[in-house]
């Protein structure tokens, strides 16, 4: 689980991940792009419930609240079997992307840093006979297609982990590349913004802006945030 400072814990918060959010599933910042987005896109369209979830778990009280879940628990178990992802709330940061439809398992431990690319098959769980001994992932990652992480393990910020790849110790070095069966650092010093996007920086740009980097590939953005001197 996030720690409380990275929580939806007000309706500011709650609208900046969904801006966030945004940014990473490659929405157009516009109302016509969110609306088809959200009838298109299945994965957006979790990420949204998702995030509706946590806003009415951790800001709601009362009967209302009680009300909202009921519905909102219903949409979000039925997009479950939809899309294959298991992610419960409170543990992605704004930012994060489930990308592809198909098995994504996180265990409700977890904490998964901000910005962070998330491909189909990941796996995200405890040791064995722990309930939420669960990895705890940096922001700026990258989790390839099929890779594993399991334990009460730390990975460092900008990590990328290749395909496949099954991690059971902590990788404290940013900026590496981990790899293997089980995971070891293959690479260092890499850019890992040739992979990713760093959606909750550009998410506090104005809406021009957002909507000249909209829908963009990682490599265009990272180009256009060096030359306006963001990422030094």
């Amino acid at each position: 689980m996030l720690d409380s400072s990275e929580l939806i814990n007000s309706k500011e918060r709650y609208e900046y991940y969904k801006k966030a959010d945004v940014v990473a599933y490659s929405v157009y910042p516009s109302f016509k792009g969110k609306l088809r987005a959200l009838i298109l896109d299945f994965s957006y369209r979790y990420s949204r419930v998702l995030r509706r979830y946590e806003y009415v778990m951790n800001c709601k009280k009362g009967l209302r609240k009680h009300l909202e879940l009921f519905f909102i628990v219903f949409i979000y178990r039925r997009l479950m079997f939809q899309t294959g992802y298991n992610v419960p709330p409170n543990v992605l940061a704004p930012g994060c992307c489930l990308h592809g439809l198909g098995p994504i398992n996180i265990n409700r431990g977890s904490s998964i840093g901000e910005n962070t690319r998330i491909h189909v098959g990941v796996q995200v769980g405890t040791g064995a006979g722990y309930s939420n001994a669960a990895p705890k992932i940096g922001k700026n990652c990258y989790l390839g297609p099929g890779s594993k992480m399991f334990g009460e393990i730390t990975i460092a910020d900008c990590t990328v982990v290749g395909a496949n790849s099954v991690v059971n110790k902590s990788c404290e070095k940013s900026n590496v590349l981990l790899a293997g069966m089980p995971a070891t650092v293959k690479k260092e010093d890499l850019d890992v913004y040739n992979l990713i996007i760093p959606s909750t920086m550009i998410a506090q740009f104005d809406l021009a802006e957002r909507r000249a980097l909209a829908r963009k590939p990682s490599l265009v953005v990272k180009k256009y945030l060096e030359e306006k001197g963001y990422l030094n």
